[in-house]
């Protein structure tokens, strides 16, 4: 989706969240695209999303020892 393109994002919102978001200074150019992908797509790179940072904790616990996100540890 080309940024300059205009959406309907705000209809959609009958609150105003979406315009509040923007007015606020959030880009929403990456939240538009991935809204565009069917939800088996989005699923599937959620999916990989997870993996890599349950990769990335397993890593930490090895390379520390511990879990550093564990409520135990930060006592």
């Amino acid at each position: 989706m080309d940024p300059s393109e205009s959406t309907d994002r705000e209809t959609d919102h009958p609150n105003g969240a979406y315009q509040a978001a923007v007015d606020y200074g959030i880009d929403t150019v990456q939240l538009d695209y991935l809204l565009t992908l069917p939800p088996a797509e989005r699923l599937r790179r959620h999916d990989a999303a997870l993996a890599l940072v349950l990769c990335a904790r397993k890593a930490g616990i090895k390379y520390y020892g511990f879990d550093p996100g564990s409520p135990e540890t930060s006592q």
